[in-house]
C-alpha cells in the first residue's frame, strides 16, 4: 500500500523549499500506472494527486485534480483478507481478493475507467476491463 504524505515544515529553509519532495513526486506519477501508453495523450494530466488511506481495512483512495481544481483522476483500491493458520496456533491474514477501480477524465470530458480484479491471488486469477463513462465513478 502507499503511505506517502507530504507536509511543508514551517522552519524549512529556502534551499529545502525549492527541492521537490520525493514522496510527492512518486504520488504525482501514480496516475500513469494503469494507463496504456497509447491513451496518455487523450487524458487530462492532474496537477495534484491526494491519497487517502482507510484505517479499518486495507483500502485507499486517490484523487487527482487539474489546474482548475476539477477532478481528472480517481482510484479506489481494496484487499479482502481471510484468517489462515498453518498449525492451528499461529494465525495470519491472507489476501484472497483485490480490486482496483481507476478512472481518468478524457479531453472530451468523458471518463476512461479501468477495473482490475485479482481473484485467487495465489493462482494468478487477474482480469482487467476498460470502459468509457459519461460520469466519474464514485
Amino acid at each position: 500500500m502507499f503511505h506517502a504524505l507530504y507536509t511543508k515544515l514551517p522552519n524549512a529553509g529556502s534551499a529545502l523549499q525549492n527541492q521537490a519532495c520525493p514522496a510527492r513526486r512518486a504520488q504525482s506519477q501514480r496516475w500513469l500506472t494503469d494507463l496504456p501508453r497509447d491513451l496518455q495523450a487523450l487524458v487530462v494530466v492532474p496537477a495534484t494527486v491526494d491519497v487517502f488511506q482507510e484505517y479499518e481495512m486495507r483500502a485507499e483512495r486517490a484523487q487527482g485534480r487539474d489546474k482548475t481544481d476539477a477532478p481528472c483522476f480517481s482510484e479506489f483500491r481494496y484487499v479482502i483478507t481471510q484468517l489462515r493458520s498453518d498449525d492451528d496456533e499461529m494465525f495470519y491474514e491472507m489476501p484472497v481478493y483485490a480490486e482496483t477501480l481507476t478512472s481518468w477524465r478524457l479531453i472530451d470530458e468523458r471518463w476512461l475507467v479501468c477495473r482490475t480484479t485479482l481473484d485467487r491471488l495465489g493462482h494468478g486469477g487477474s482480469q482487467t476491463e476498460f470502459s468509457v463513462s459519461e460520469r466519474m465513478p464514485r
